[in-house]
């Protein structure tokens, strides 16, 4: 087999996917020998610190405090607030500094970050640069046996295939500390988007002393109590920044799978994340307000460009044609049509979308579809969820044409994911979900040769467009080149996006601090409206 360029292996080791049910530990394991009252409160906050209490709802599994193990993606704010690394992205989804207070880079290659004079600990120890070394060395031992860590693949850093394939020790990985304050990063390959992958929660620096039991974290809060129904945060006295932060403890309670849209949740809940299937909520109420945050998900179904009448992009613009996206997203309010590659906060430009009249049978004629060799197709789909009742709608749109003959193909998750994997399909359900706020989390996918495409495509505009968005040009210029790449993805039709998912939340109306644009709301930003007498 020929040996990857180390351009050709930054796009064969693409995005995770966060939505990914991954491995991980349960953090009450470790609390299992430790007496009841220990994890018991001791004292409530007072009624009169009522506007410095903020209470959330968690759906899903049990509390995870562990971020290098980080297996529902729903346990991320609470990750955010007991932890940082050096960046964090802000309430309008911008990269800003964390833990490092500045950095340098040289040919987006080698990367040298400072930390923030008197960073410490929850517990008030120095958190140093080889805290990070540590952290990420432990996260490349896990190898195999942690998806997260081939995140750290992803990053380009130096070496990184040799470690974690267990060829060489770790030592050797691409990070070092120059000293207490000083980190640098060496990579294969120039990542000028380094910064926003940094963000990543597995990149958290990982506290090296004897805790006790009791979780030691560098976030904007601190572990007070808690057991498997609730926690109780407090404001790190020792978190760098810790006088803009406005509520003084975060109280976190575990909501049941089927908690969805209950008005009556738990009283006093500030803010509760609606599971996805939640439909019921339509209407605000009297104190609390729906809130729509757009993810960075999208969904859309997969051309195999091995197909010979796909592979033409007249077939494709056809099959696209049409699709009736307002129909497709009927009665679901937890996402919003989009019928572009990207999502709506990372396209370079504005544009209408929705369904647009074309002559179908004149694209299909371009590409020798008739009556006497007409289109047939495979729709393949997963038979749980929502995917059943989208692909029911595709097959009869696309089934209005005398020209096309397509056929439903249910399939188990596992079937599907083999499918995809091995190129037996003609249409498949897809989609992508992003780990860092960068348009190169999407369009890395299409180059040729990222393992992430399976669908065979492969345009040497594009290749090219990636590489040179690598070089060394200012911000606008990357993301003007970036905007063209996603023009070329879009006229090519290189899928058929149906939707993109949107978070929803429950909130308090008094809650301020949040942006419309992001799709995460971090505790550290929140604030209480004073009520106007």
């Amino acid at each position: 087999m020929a040996q990857l360029t180390p351009l050709k292996r930054l796009w064969r080791y693409s995005a995770l996917l966060l939505l990914l049910f991954l491995s991980g530990c349960d953090w009450w394991a470790s609390l299992s020998g430790r007496k009841t009252e220990e994890t018991t409160p001791q004292t409530q906050p007072k009624s009169d610190e009522n506007r410095q209490l903020l209470k959330r709802g968690l759906i899903g599994a049990s509390f995870n405090l562990q971020p290098q193990h980080l297996h529902d993606e729903r346990q991320l704010p609470l990750l955010q607030d007991l932890y940082e690394g050096l960046v964090r992205i802000d309430k309008h989804g911008i990269v800003q500094g964390g833990a490092a207070e500045s950095w340098q880079q040289q040919d987006n290659k080698i990367w040298t970050f400072h930390l923030r004079a008197g960073l410490s600990w929850s517990n008030g120890e120095p958190l140093t640069a080889q805290d990070f070394v540590q952290s990420w060395y432990a996260l490349a031992v896990q190898g195999n046996q942690n998806p997260l860590s081939e995140y750290l693949r992803f990053m380009a850093l130096e070496n990184v295939d040799e470690v974690l394939d267990k060829r060489v020790g770790v030592e050797m990985l691409g990070i070092k500390a120059l000293d207490d304050k000083t980190l640098q990063l060496s990579l294969s390959q120039a990542v000028p988007y380094l910064p926003q992958m940094l963000s990543h929660i597995a990149l958290s620096p990982l506290y090296q002393g004897e805790d006790n039991g009791t979780a030691v974290t560098n976030g904007a809060y601190r572990l007070l109590y808690g057991n498997e129904q609730s926690l109780l945060l407090e404001k790190n006295p020792f978190y760098w920044h810790a006088d803009g932060v406005s509520f003084r403890h975060v109280s976190y309670l575990a909501l049941a799978e089927n908690a969805e849209s209950d008005p009556s949740l738990p009283d006093g809940l500030d803010l509760v994340p609606l599971p996805f299937e939640a439909t019921a909520l339509t209407a605000d109420s009297a104190d609390m307000q729906l809130l729509s945050l757009p993810s960075l998900c999208n969904y859309y179904y997969e051309f195999n460009f091995r197909h010979p009448q796909l592979k033409q992009s007249a077939v494709r613009k056809a099959i696209a044609g049409m699709i009736s996206l307002p129909e497709i997203v009927a009665d679901m309010p937890q996402v919003r049509a989009n019928a572009k590659f990207l999502p709506r906060q990372m396209q370079g430009q504005e544009s209408e979308e929705g369904w647009t009249p074309i002559i179908v049978e004149r694209l299909l004629a371009q590409a020798g579809i008739n009556s006497q060799n007409p289109l047939r197709l495979r729709l393949s789909y997963e038979q749980q969820g929502v995917h059943p009742q989208i692909a029911e709608k595709i097959i009869r749109m696309l089934s209005q044409s005398d020209l096309i003959h397509i056929q439903g193909e249910a399939l188990s998750r596992q079937q599907l994911l083999e499918k995809r994997a091995a190129g037996d399909f003609d249409l498949i359900r897809a989609g992508w979900c992003a780990d860092y706020h960068d348009p190169s989390a999407f369009l890395n996918i299409l180059h040729s040769q990222s393992r992430n495409n399976k669908t065979g495509f492969s345009d040497a505009r594009l290749d090219e467009g990636l590489q040179q968005s690598l070089g060394d040009m200012t911000e606008p210029k990357r993301q003007q080149r970036y905007a063209e790449i996603e023009k070329m993805a879009n006229d090519e039709q290189v899928v058929l996006p149906l939707f993109q998912y949107y978070n929803r939340y429950l909130i308090k109306r008094d809650l301020a601090g949040y942006a419309q644009g992001n799709s995460g709301i971090y505790s550290q930003d929140l604030y209480r409206r004073v009520a106007q007498p």
